[in-house]
């Protein structure tokens, strides 16, 4: 194969409606077009994930409340959470994403009673997977509060956990 043959290799002819040849490097600059189009894209669907390193413990007849409350961010904000054990254990999360509209406040809760272990007391965490672009660190708040089934008295309360 001589120089030329070999420089053939990268390009294409191309023939426009008026019958002019257009050469261009189409596997070099396409590929890197390409490239860049994907690591764009997925740079743009990452999720943010904020893990809750304050952990509060659960005892029967408790419930532990996570609430989200939107604001400053007109399209809301879709999340997933979980709650996790010491032991690093999901042991109750979204079974589909969940959206906090601008405005409102949406709470989950987790019964200590319904986890059905013999440990009378459960170590947790939250952790949270925001789905939708924007600043969550200055328009979601969140508060985690431990309050008693009984009485409805809060025992516990964390706020501000993103």
């Amino acid at each position: 194969m001589h120089a030329g043959a070999k420089k053939q290799a990268h390009r294409m002819e191309v023939t426009t409606s008026k019958g002019k040849i257009m050469k261009t490097r189409t596997s070099l600059i396409l590929s890197t077009f390409i490239l860049a189009f994907l690591t764009l894209g997925a740079m743009q669907a990452q999720a943010i994930i904020i893990i809750n390193s304050r952990p509060v413990g659960i005892t029967l007849g408790q419930t532990a409340r996570l609430t989200f409350a939107g604001i400053g961010e007109t399209r809301g904000f879709i999340v997933n959470w979980r709650f996790i054990d010491a032991d690093g254990v999901t042991v109750a999360q979204s079974e589909r994403p969940l959206t906090v509209p601008l405005g409102q406040m949406i709470s989950v809760d987790l019964d200590r009673d319904a986890l059905g272990r013999t440990d009378p007391r459960v170590q947790i965490r939250v952790e949270v997977e925001v789905l939708t672009p924007g600043n969550p660190d200055k328009n979601l708040f969140t508060s985690l509060e431990v309050f008693d089934n009984d009485t409805g008295k809060t025992t516990v309360f964390v706020i501000a956990i993103i």
